[in-house]
């Protein structure tokens, strides 16, 4: 699912899946687009010619229920509410849902994730991450807030899968929850999600979303990822500056040579998003920056550990 900010990212993701004969042999692969103008959706499934994977396109205006009536109040971005209703433009015949965020790279085999059978009333989903990150990203009061004891047992959103029944309930309960609880939902619908989902979820690998606190704990690049999630501010297509190897960067790169329709959707920017105050060569600046550089190297290290611990002691669905 994406709104126009994220549309080339998604046809790269949804390409990446194609592209593996088992998962096209046992699931159907849907790209929901969400505000885009009626010229721009036939050109966008011309650009791309005979790809397999369907389309559907949505109006945020017509598919957030009516008796939610504080979410327009909420200022969260169209696809990300999307997620909580997309389920009612679900076809019927569809009995199970995988989600997949667009700003995501398959770079495995996902036929084991795709083949796997939720148990009914529950979610398979990935921790966030296993530290609280600070202020900035999970701290014990948030957690709290939302029903969640342990930093591991809240999930990313990125990418989940639930029957289909289960899914519903979920969002369902989640877009209420997120409409009633706006100050307790710091992270929108991940937010409400975690809220609701509680205990019964079932624990995703890590390497079925390989986010970017885990590309930074896996020092030693055990993991294995197979679905690789570029989640924060910085990405590989907007920052040479970051976690990610070039290779991640090059396949949006090859993919605007090869479509350049989706250049007004993807822009690419070779900018290392270097903050000003540390660009000047003053030996107090020079200390700054080693001196980050130091404490970063140290928290990694720290996540490395922690990332050890969860590998052995935690049971993971799939067991591949």
């Amino acid at each position: 699912m994406s709104d126009r900010g994220y549309v080339g990212q998604a046809m790269i993701a949804a390409s990446q899946l194609a592209a593996q004969p088992d998962v096209v042999a046992i699931a159907d692969i849907i790209i929901y687009l969400i505000d885009i103008p009626d010229e721009e959706q036939a050109a966008i499934q011309a650009a791309l010619g005979g790809a397999r994977f369907n389309f559907r396109f949505l109006d945020s205006r017509r598919f957030i229920p009516d008796s939610v009536d504080r979410l327009p109040d909420l200022h969260c971005p169209s696809s990300t509410l999307g997620r909580l209703a997309v389920e009612a433009e679900i076809p019927a015949q569809y009995e199970t849902v995988i989600y997949i965020d667009g700003d995501v790279q398959i770079v495995g085999p996902v036929a084991p994730l795709i083949a796997h059978d939720c148990p009914p009333g529950t979610l398979l989903a990935g921790a966030d991450r296993l530290d609280n990150g600070g202020r900035y990203a999970n701290p014990q009061s948030y957690l709290k807030g939302i029903g969640i004891d342990r930093v591991a047992d809240y999930f990313n959103a990125g990418v989940m899968m639930a029957q289909r029944e289960a899914w519903r309930t979920f969002t369902t309960q989640a877009l209420r929850f997120l409409a009633e609880n706006p100050e307790r939902c710091k992270h929108h619908d991940q937010s409400a999600l975690n809220a609701v989902v509680g205990s019964q979820r079932e624990m995703m690998h890590p390497r079925y979303n390989y986010s970017t606190w885990f590309r930074l704990a896996d020092l030693d690049r055990s993991l294995g990822p197979r679905i690789v999630h570029f989640t924060g501010p910085v990405k590989p297509w907007n920052t040479t500056n970051g976690p990610w190897d070039p290779s991640h960067r090059q396949v949006y790169v090859d993919f605007l040579k090869d479509y350049p329709y989706f250049a007004k959707y993807l822009r690419i920017d070779s900018s290392r998003n270097i903050d000003p105050k540390y660009l000047t060569t003053s030996v107090r600046m020079r200390a700054r920056r080693m001196a980050k550089a130091a404490k970063e190297a140290a928290e990694h290290r720290w996540q490395a550990v922690l990332l050890k611990r969860f590998l052995h002691r935690t049971f993971f669905t799939p067991r591949d």
